[in-house]
């Protein structure tokens, strides 16, 4: 399969950028046809290996690197994908391979012979997992209001709620979530292939937000290292 890298940038906004950018965009941009006016729930449950090569590798600003991952939406088990996301500088590329819930729930469990006929993202997990052991690592959690363009292929996206949990797989069970942002900071991610179009960057324009290195598999991770320490979870 060919890898098909887009360019992705975010920053950390106030809720007040949001409002005034929000307008902006829906006066230009559709609503993501997923949820209720592009608006709806991504959880993710992120893997490391046993070196933490998905940790370490962010930490240390590596312009390649690789993270898998299990996403679903709403918590619900009826769409679940695995997926890779490979980083090159600001490019990404993303690759999944769909789950049903019985795999899903094969794939916490540690059976992972049948990826191998997914093929695909799925197969790629498994050669990783075969070499270096990929276990569930962190939790990450947050509500998603996204827009889209057709030229350029352009989605914009914020991501509030930021959230980890004490539970990996709250699927099957309950967790407890524990919000990353104390000042309800949101997220803004800019992704598109080719190009930008010129209205939707002067949309963009007279905003002061800087762009930054933000991973929520990150900052959910070390959420969660504190919360381990402070509730002896």
């Amino acid at each position: 399969m060919e890898k098909r890298f887009r360019h992705e940038y975010k920053y950390i906004i106030n809720s007040g950028f949001y409002h005034i950018l929000r307008q902006r965009l829906k006066a230009a941009m559709k609503p993501d046809g997923n949820g209720k006016d592009g608006v709806y729930r991504i959880t993710s449950l992120y893997f490391d290996d046993v070196y933490r090569s998905a940790y370490n590798d962010k930490a240390l600003g590596l312009d390649v690197r690789k993270k898998y991952r299990v996403r679903y939406y709403d918590l619900s088990p009826e769409f679940i994908r695995l997926e890779v996301k490979e980083k090159k500088d600001e490019l990404v590329c993303k690759r999944s391979s769909r789950l049903s819930f019985p795999q899903y729930n094969d794939l916490l469990s540690g059976k992972r012979e049948f990826l191998r006929e997914l093929g695909g993202a799925a197969e790629e997990f498994y050669i990783s997992d075969r070499l270096v052991r990929q276990s569930p690592a962190v939790l990450v959690d947050y509500k998603r209001e996204a827009y889209v363009f057709g030229a350029g292929n352009v989605r914009i996206t914020f991501d509030m709620e930021l959230s980890t949990a004490d539970v990996l797989d709250p699927l099957n069970k309950k967790p407890n979530f524990y919000r990353i942002f104390d000042d309800g900071s949101i997220i803004l991610e800019i992704k598109y292939d080719e190009f930008l179009p010129v209205h939707i960057q002067e949309l963009l324009s007279g905003i002061p937000i800087t762009r930054e290195s933000v991973s929520k598999f990150v900052l959910c991770s070390d959420k969660g290292a504190v919360s381990r320490h402070v509730f002896g979870a």
